[in-house]
Formats: structure tokens, sequence, C-alpha cells
């Protein structure tokens, strides 16, 4: 699969080296004018993937509960004029909080959605369901931004870092601690970023 695009190098990330990261633009805007962001105007999504749910993603009752609460914070989010969502790619929570930003932009035709991927190459890992939705939102995004060009566990720390220094709200979805959605978090935490969980041990309560 080829997907046309402007690339702009990143060297560093606010004093964090990116090795060879560079930044995919997905519209005929300049690179710059692509992914300039205002913080206080910009959230991201941290979650679990579909292994890692308290749920089976089998379970449609859940799973669209948990779509639902998730559109309803994005939605929210967007009332209170957040404007540009960082969706971190991964299988689960990611790809399904992209999904719902999607769809409120039809009610908010000015939100941005920006795919932040931790390597060139992660598409080549999906299959089926998970790939069709990884496309769409790649092609419906305002910017793709890559951070490095191999699988490497640096390279999603750099992501989650990323997105949370240029956000001012993280929506969380999260079941267990221990985990990297529980790290983004903390990471938030530390750095003063405005945290909407979501925890999916009482989604009917929510």
């Amino acid at each position: 699969m080829k997907i046309a695009g402007i690339y702009v190098k990143i060297t560093s990330i606010h004093g964090v080296s990116a090795g060879k990261g560079y930044i995919r633009i997905m519209q005929a805007l300049s690179a710059a004018e692509s992914v300039i962001t205002v913080r206080e105007k910009t959230a991201c999504f941290t979650g679990h993937r579909p292994e890692k749910l308290p749920f089976s993603v089998c379970d449609e009752e859940k799973l669209n509960k948990l779509k639902s609460v998730i559109y309803k914070h994005v939605y929210g989010a967007a009332l209170c004029g957040y404007d540009t969502f960082f969706c971190g790619m991964q299988r689960g929570v990611d790809i399904w909080a992209g999904i719902e930003v999607l769809r409120v932009k039809l009610l908010f035709p000015d939100i941005r959605l920006i795919c932040v991927c931790p390597y060139e190459v992660e598409y080549r890992r999906r299959i089926g369901a998970d790939e069709a939705e990884y496309s769409m939102l790649i092609a419906q995004s305002s910017a793709h931004i890559v951070i490095g060009d191999r699988p490497s566990v640096s390279n999603y720390h750099v992501r989650n870092r990323f997105m949370v220094d240029r956000s001012s709200l993280v929506i969380g979805a999260i079941a267990v601690d221990g985990s990297g959605t529980s790290s983004t978090l903390n990471y938030a935490a530390r750095s003063g970023v405005k945290i909407d969980k979501i925890d999916l041990n009482r989604l009917d309560e929510q």
C-alpha cells in the first residue's frame, strides 16, 4: 500500500531524539501549516488494545457502549473549543477514538484529526478490518505524523510524549495499571495536562 504525501524530517522532539523520524503531510498544505496546533485547543487519546480490555470485542453491546462513551467525550471536548485531536493509531481505543472524531467532525467541520504513528511501516501489521480502519483514518486525517522508520519501543514512548506535550487534554480509556496507557496518563498528570478518564471497568455508569 502506497500513500502519497510530503515528508518533513524531525530531528528531535522537546529534547528527545527521534532518530530518522519524519512527518507525512496528507493534504495539499505546507508542512508547517499542517501541523501547527494551539495547545489549549488540542487533545489526544490513550487507551488499551483489544486484548487488554476487560471484555471481549465480540461483546457488541459492551463495544458499542465504549464507542458511544468515547463519542460523548470527544463531542464534549469539541463543545469546549477543542478543534485538533491527536490519534496514536494503535489497535483498539486509539482507532475507535479516531473514528469517533470523524463522526463529531460532521457536526464541527473545522475539527482536525492528526494521526501519530510510532514507525513508518506499522500498517503492514494490520489485516482485514484493522487495515481498512487504519487506512481510512490516514486518508481522512489532516496530517500523518510518523516518529521513526522502524519498530522500536522508544518510538512508542516518543509518540506518547509528542502528543501529550502538544495537548491540554488527554482522553484516556483505562482498565488496568502498569500499562502503556497508565504510563501516558501518569506523564500527562506530571505535566499538568488535564485528564478526562474513561473507566473501562465501569462503562455502564458512564
